[in-house]
């Protein structure tokens, strides 16, 4: 979170997976409220259970892995356009 408050990125690459207590969903949830930051979810977690609860981040689009590059790509210029 300090990073993204100094950098102000334009979205973030999330995993649902994180070293810690926080999990990715927890993250761009937190992200998006305190930064108007969305998320990309990157991850081999694509169940409808965690979908739902990743809803609450307003998320960009999800990429299960593994996934294509170009499919990372598309999104982050859909997104940047």
């Amino acid at each position: 979170m300090s990073i993204a408050a100094s950098g102000r990125p334009a979205l973030a690459i999330m995993d649902i997976r994180l070293a810690g207590h926080t999990d990715g969903i927890q993250a761009a949830i937190e992200l998006n409220a305190t930064l108007g930051v969305r998320s990309i979810f990157a991850s081999a977690h694509a169940d409808p259970e965690t979908r739902k609860r990743a809803a609450a981040a307003s998320p960009i689009g999800w990429l299960q892995k593994p996934y294509p590059a170009d499919a990372l790509i598309n999104l982050i210029r859909q997104h940047l356009s």
